[in-house]
């Protein structure tokens, strides 16, 4: 079964290699690698044409800069295998991610399909992603539950449904919550590492992260409006501002979201995987909690566990309210 990477570039030259290196590693070998040189000013058009006269899977395209919405959906377009797998050119693949993810596949009738990615470069730690549909296209109602450089998807599915090219640096988001709200498309994400993700400075500049959150914002209430459970629909508004995850909520704020979460795990309770990053996220950034919170935090916490990859922060918030946060904000380091 043939799986086609796509791999957009632009000025890539530092990592690139270890990625393609990666490509290489793979156990499962009938893939192809669609690489757009995004009209880059470094060396990753010299690599990737080293790397093409080594391998024939190599497939390059160079053309003028066109930004990474066109360079995604042209491989895409591209792409000759039953699967397209995601790659950026600073992460690694694990050499059994394409076996993982297509046996996943197989065995759950998957038709969108990212897994649990490890962080490598200024951050460490790991990313436990929802698992199943139901807790996926839940999670989809805060933000991306799936690593964007992790999937495994069918191809007919992506070349139905490109990119959307009015979703500048959201635009995976922008994706999923489509072919959620208008498909009947299966997700997942393996509960292994099998993808690095590297961090490094300068990765989303501040114009950036403007601009992903204005699209983030509309596409959550979109979503909302009609993923949301029909009795927490007029709400869809209110939750999608609050539900920003670098927006800074006030204690009233947060009371509000832990009704809300009360309501949505009552509604849907097969999806108390997914939010038990969510509430603590929320927990997190409110301001003004305090001791009597506390019962507030542990009710949630009985009917929505957060995943064991985030019981340090589960620890240090029940910390910060069992001190109040006022007292908190003075002492921690």
């Amino acid at each position: 079964m043939t799986v086609s990477f796509v791999l957009p570039c632009f000025n890539a030259a530092q990592y690139l290699q270890q990625t393609l290196d990666s490509l290489i590693a793979q156990s499962h070998t009938d893939w192809e690698c669609i690489a757009i040189d995004d009209g880059s000013s470094d060396q990753t058009l010299a690599i990737l044409q080293a790397a093409a006269q080594q391998d024939a899977r190599f497939k390059i395209i160079s053309r003028p800069n066109r930004g990474l919405i066109a360079s995604l959906n042209e491989g895409i377009a591209a792409a000759q295998g039953e699967w397209i797998a995601r790659i950026d050119a600073d992460d690694i693949c694990l050499p059994d991610r394409l076996v993982k993810q297509l046996d996943y596949c197989a065995q759950h009738q998957v038709d969108i399909c990212g897994s649990w990615i490890g962080f490598i470069g200024e951050r460490s730690g790991e990313w436990h992603t929802p698992v199943s549909d139901a807790e996926v296209r839940l999670a989809l109602l805060f933000n991306t539950p799936i690593a964007h450089p992790s999937i495994l998807a069918r191809a007919s599915l992506l070349k139905a449904n490109p990119y959307p090219d009015d979703a500048p640096h959201a635009e995976d988001y922008a994706l999923w919550c489509h072919i959620a709200a208008t498909t009947s498309a299966r997700f997942a994400n393996v509960p292994d590492v099998l993808l690095h993700y590297r961090t490094h400075a300068g990765q989303v500049t501040q114009a950036k992260k403007a601009a992903l959150l204005i699209t983030a914002q509309r596409v959550r209430e979109q979503y909302a409006r009609s993923a949301l459970p029909v009795a927490l629909q007029p709400l869809a508004a209110e939750f999608a501002k609050l539900a920003e995850p670098s927006r800074i909520l006030t204690h009233a704020e947060w009371a509000w979201m832990v009704d809300f979460f009360t309501q949505l795990i009552a509604l849907r309770p097969e999806s108390r995987g997914a939010l038990g990053e969510m509430w603590l996220d929320t927990l997190q950034r409110s301001r003004g909690v305090n001791v009597f919170d506390f019962p507030r935090a542990i009710k949630l916490a009985l009917q929505m566990p957060p995943p064991k990859a985030e019981r340090k922060k589960m620890l240090k918030q029940s910390l910060r309210l069992a001190m109040s946060d006022y007292v908190w904000r003075k002492v921690k380091p």
